[in-house]
């Protein structure tokens, strides 16, 4: 296992999703992925690719998670063996990797290529010269740390994006990152009238002291605009929400997930 520097995936790095992702395409039907309590859908691509390559996935039951975005966001989007609360998943584990492995070998896909792709890009970079751009369709959508295009991946009901410098993300951490990026946007621009006010104030002053009263008035008016118009922005940039699929609810009302024990 290597910790390795790079783009980030879903805002972090190290990245869960990289690492259940290298782990299923290095040992594949042997892989075996846990997803916990955490926040936003971190995981569910990597458990995704982990059963999709014949690995076991195995995920805390979300009414027992002090944070159940996570666990709810893989049950949503991955067919998960088995849905356990925290306290008997390390007993289940140990029963796991008792049981005897069938032998299988792993058929080459185009999912396999492009997990291929991802592992050597999360473990040695150069994700545009190792040909990121070809492992989805083109998207009118951006990187909000690169600003680079993004490509959409679909992976069984769900998409995710990869831009060509490499960051990536799912839906719901890019919408979340989008969001935040607009509000501190909007705080630049408060701070760029209210400096601006500042400064047609300051040179205002001077002018009115060196006699030229006319000209200062109007640095004064200037001043008195960009500062109405900046209080406009506060009133907006106070109203500004953080979206992401946490606040905007993942599990319709009345979902229930099933709890299959061990014994």
């Amino acid at each position: 296992m290597a910790v390795k520097k790079g783009p980030k995936e879903n805002r972090f790095r190290p990245s869960v999703d990289a690492l259940f992702r290298s782990a299923a395409y290095v040992y594949g039907p042997r892989a075996i992925g846990v997803i916990l309590s955490g926040a936003l859908d971190d995981g569910t691509s990597g458990l995704w690719s982990i059963k999709r390559l014949g690995g076991i996935t195995i995920v805390q039951q979300p009414s027992q998670a002090q944070v159940d975005t996570m666990p709810r966001s893989a049950l949503e989007y991955v067919e998960v063996d088995y849905t356990l609360p925290a306290t008997e998943i390390g007993a289940w584990l140990g029963h796991l990797v008792q049981e005897p492995l069938a032998p299988g070998v792993m058929e080459a896909s185009e999912t396999t290529t492009r997990m291929a792709t991802e592992v050597q890009i999360a473990a040695e970079g150069g994700a545009f010269q190792k040909g990121i751009m070809q492992l989805g369709e083109l998207t009118p959508f951006t990187c909000p740390e690169c600003h680079g295009i993004l490509v959409r991946i679909v992976e069984g009901k769900m998409s995710r994006f990869r831009c060509h410098t490499g960051h990536a993300y799912s839906d719901s951490a890019l919408l979340e990152a989008v969001m935040e990026t607009t509000g501190e946007m909007l705080w630049q621009v408060i701070r760029s009238f209210e400096e601006s006010a500042m400064l047609l104030n300051h040179m205002g002053h001077h002018l009115r002291e060196a006699g030229a009263i006319g000209r200062a008035e109007i640095f004064f008016a200037k001043a008195r605009a960009l500062e109405q118009r900046s209080r406009t922005y506060h009133a907006d940039v106070l109203q500004h929400e953080s979206l992401s699929g946490d606040n905007l609810g993942q599990q319709p009302e009345g979902t229930a997930y099933l709890n299959i024990p061990y014994q």
